[in-house]
C-alpha cells in the first residue's frame, strides 16, 4: 500500500513537470520568434521604428529665386530680416520679461495673452515666434539688452521684397502661406509652411522659383530636445528668372497711365515676340500683403469697385471699337469683295432692314475707299462692306490675327474673350444670328471682346507683314515664327492707311503725330452706353459732361518705326473719352520716349 501510494506521488510529479516544461517550451519558443521576427525577419522595419523614436528630420527651407527684368534689374528679391523668438524655459517669469521687452517693441494685451497662452501648450525647450520682421531701431535695443531680455533671442529669416511696388504687381503676383488645397502641391509637400506664389509669375513659375529643401539629422531625447546634430544637407535656392519686360518702359507707361482710373498699356518687340511693357491699373502693392498684412489696406483692395487685382492686359475685356476696322478690311479685300478702290458714300447713316446705323461722324464723311475709312475711321464704309463679308469670314480673319485667344507666356487667368459667329451664338444663345449684328460686329462693338494684349499682338502681326507673332514674357525665347503670306497683299493697304491715320491731315490721330520718327497706328472709341436717336440729335447731349462710368473707352493700337517695324503698342483707357484725344497721345508719348532713349 505504501508502495502504491509512492508510486501515484511519483507519476503526480512527472506529470506537473511535464505540463511545466511545455509552459516553458512555449514561452521560450514566443520569445524566440519574437527575437527572430525583430532581429532576421522585419530588423530592417523595426531598426526604422526604433531610429524614428531617436532621430528628428529637420526641413531647411530654400532660398526664393531673385526675378530680373531683360536689363537685369532685380524686381523680386529676398531682404534679409530678423524675428523675436521666445524660449520659456529660459526665462523665470514670461510676464516679466514680456515687461521688459514692451520698452521697446509695443506689446498690447491680446497679444501679450496669445503668447503666454502659446507657451502653455508648448514644450518648455520650444522657441516661440512673437515678433516678424523688427525694424532696425528695436533690433538694436533688444541687442543692447539682451542680458536682461531673458529667455528671447534673435533669429535671421528672409521677406520677400517688391522693389518697385505697384509697377510689377499683376505681372509678378505675390507670395503668402498655401492654404489646403495648394499643400498637395508636390513642389511644396515637405515645406508646408512656405510661403509660396499666389497670383501671376510668382505662381505660374513656382516650382522654378521655390528651389529644393535640405535637411538637419538631429539625435533627440525622450522629450523631445536636441542632444546632437547627426548630418545635415544644405537647401539649394530657387532659379533665378530674367523677364522680356523692359523696366524703363514699364515704369514710364505706368507713370502716363496712373492719372487715369482705369487702363492698360501693352508694348511688344515685333522682332522677338518679346512682351516689354505690360501694365494695368489701378493697381496694388505687393508688399503691403507680404510684409505685415494689413487688414486695412487687403480689405480696401478687395472692395474697390475697379478691382485692382485684375490684370486688365490680359483679363481686361473690351469691345475694340475701330480697331477692328482693320480685320473686317482685310477680311473684304482677301475674298475679293472690294478692292483699294472700291467706295461707298457716307452720309452719316444708312438703312438696314427697319434699323438705322450711325456714323460717329453725323454729317458724313462723303466718299470713301478703305483707306480714307480706316484713315478717318468712318463707320458707314464698314456696315456696308460687313454685308456682303458676313460674320462668319470676319471672325476667321480675327483667330487668324491673334483675337480671340490665349498665349502661353505663363500668365494664368488669361480670358480670350470673344469673337463670334454664326455657331458661336448658335451654341451660347440657341439662337440664330442676324444680319444686323454683323453692322454692328463690323464697328467692333456688339459681341465683340477682346484684351489688351490680343490688340497688341494683332498689331504686332500687321506691322510683320503677317509674322505669326506668339507672345512671350521670359528674355531670350526667340522662335522662328512662321510668317502667314495668305494675307501679304491684304496687310500692304491696311499698313498705308495706318500711316495715314497718323501723318496725314484728317487722320484721326494726326495731332498725335512725332516729326522724328514716323509711326503708324489705328484709333479706336468703344462704346459703353446705347445711345438713343433723341440723344444723338440734341446738341445739349453732346455737350453734356457725362459722368466718368457713361463715358466711352479710349482704344489705340500703333507701330514704329513705320518703314522698319520693332515695337508695337496697345493703349486701353477705361471710360477715356476719344481714342484720338487720349489714348494716341499716350501711344505718342511713349514711342517718342523709346526714340529718345535708344531702347
Amino acid at each position: 500500500m505504501f508502495y502504491s501510494e509512492q508510486k501515484k506521488q511519483v507519476s503526480t510529479y512527472n506529470r506537473r513537470t511535464f505540463i511545466l516544461f511545455l509552459l516553458k517550451l512555449s514561452l521560450f519558443s514566443t520569445l524566440g520568434w519574437r527575437l527572430y521576427d525583430i532581429q532576421i525577419k522585419n530588423s530592417s522595419k523595426y531598426k526604422t521604428l526604433s531610429k524614428k523614436n531617436q532621430i528628428d528630420l529637420e526641413i531647411i527651407f530654400p532660398t526664393r529665386g531673385k526675378i530680373f527684368d531683360r536689363n537685369n534689374n532685380i524686381i523680386a528679391t529676398n531682404e534679409k530680416v530678423f524675428d523675436l523668438y521666445l524660449i520659456p524655459e529660459n526665462t523665470k517669469s514670461i510676464n516679466n520679461t514680456l515687461n521688459s521687452l514692451s520698452k521697446f517693441v509695443e506689446i498690447d494685451f491680446e497679444k501679450r495673452r496669445k503668447i503666454i497662452d502659446l507657451s502653455s501648450k508648448v514644450r518648455k525647450f520650444e522657441k516661440i515666434k512673437i515678433f516678424e520682421n523688427i525694424t532696425w531701431p528695436v533690433l538694436e535695443k533688444v541687442e543692447s539688452n539682451k542680458y536682461s531680455l531673458q529667455g528671447i533671442f534673435i533669429a535671421e529669416d528672409y521677406l520677400r521684397v517688391y522693389p518697385y511696388k505697384e509697377i510689377f504687381s499683376h505681372l509678378l503676383g505675390y507670395i503668402s502661406k498655401p492654404n489646403q488645397k495648394e499643400l498637395s502641391l508636390p513642389f511644396i509637400s515637405k515645406m508646408p509652411n512656405l510661403d509660396i506664389g499666389k497670383e501671376g509669375l510668382e505662381k505660374s513659375y513656382n516650382p522654378t522659383l521655390v528651389g529644393k529643401p535640405g535637411q538637419r539629422e538631429i539625435e533627440v531625447n525622450s522629450n523631445g530636445r536636441i542632444i546632437r546634430e547627426i548630418s545635415k544637407v544644405d537647401s539649394i535656392k530657387g532659379d533665378e528668372i530674367f523677364l522680356s519686360i523692359d523696366l524703363r518702359l514699364q515704369e514710364y507707361a505706368y507713370n502716363l497711365l496712373k492719372s487715369y482710373k482705369a487702363g492698360s498699356i501693352n508694348i511688344i518687340n515685333i522682332k522677338t515676340a518679346e512682351i516689354l511693357c505690360m501694365i494695368s491699373t489701378p493697381t496694388y502693392d505687393p508688399n503691403q500683403i507680404v510684409k505685415k498684412p494689413n487688414k486695412l489696406y487687403w480689405e480696401s483692395i478687395l472692395t474697390n469697385s475697379l478691382s485692382p487685382l485684375t490684370n486688365r492686359s490680359i483679363q481686361g475685356l473690351y469691345s475694340p471699337g475701330s480697331t477692328f476696322k482693320m480685320i473686317v478690311a482685310i477680311a473684304a479685300l482677301k475674298h475679293g469683295l472690294i478692292n483699294s478702290n472700291t467706295t461707298h458714300t457716307c452720309r452719316g447713316k444708312i438703312k438696314f432692314g427697319n434699323r438705322l446705323y450711325h456714323c460717329w461722324k453725323t454729317n458724313g464723311h462723303g466718299k470713301m475707299n478703305v483707306t480714307d475709312a480706316i484713315k478717318q475711321s468712318c463707320d458707314v464704309f464698314f456696315y456696308e462692306i460687313s454685308k456682303k463679308v458676313g460674320i462668319d469670314k470676319i471672325a476667321e480673319v480675327a483667330l487668324d490675327f491673334g483675337l480671340g485667344q490665349s498665349y502661353d507666356i505663363s500668365m494664368p487667368n488669361q480670358k480670350k474673350g470673344i469673337i463670334p459667329n454664326k455657331s458661336w451664338k448658335k451654341n451660347r444663345m440657341d439662337e440664330s444670328w442676324y444680319p444686323g449684328e454683323t453692322l454692328i460686329s463690323a464697328i467692333g462693338q456688339g459681341f465683340v471682346l477682346t484684351n489688351p494684349l490680343q490688340l497688341a499682338v494683332m498689331t504686332s502681326i500687321i506691322a510683320s507683314n503677317g509674322k505669326m507673332i506668339k507672345p512671350s514674357i521670359l528674355k531670350n525665347q526667340r522662335s522662328n515664327f512662321k510668317v502667314n503670306t495668305k494675307y501679304s497683299n491684304e496687310i500692304k493697304i491696311i499698313k498705308e492707311a495706318m500711316y495715314k491715320v497718323v501723318n496725314e491731315n484728317k487722320g484721326t490721330a494726326y495731332k498725335s503725330r512725332l516729326e522724328d520718327v514716323k509711326f503708324a497706328g489705328k484709333t479706336g472709341t468703344s462704346q459703353v452706353k446705347r445711345i438713343s436717336l433723341s440723344e444723338r440729335e440734341s446738341d445739349d447731349f453732346r455737350k453734356k459732361e457725362k459722368e466718368w462710368k457713361s463715358r466711352d473707352h479710349a482704344l489705340f493700337v500703333g507701330y514704329m518705326p513705320f518703314d522698319n517695324p520693332k515695337f508695337a503698342i496697345s493703349v486701353v483707357i477705361e471710360h477715356g473719352g476719344s481714342g484720338a484725344s487720349t489714348a494716341a497721345p499716350i501711344a505718342s508719348q511713349i514711342f517718342k520716349y523709346i526714340y529718345n532713349n535708344k531702347i
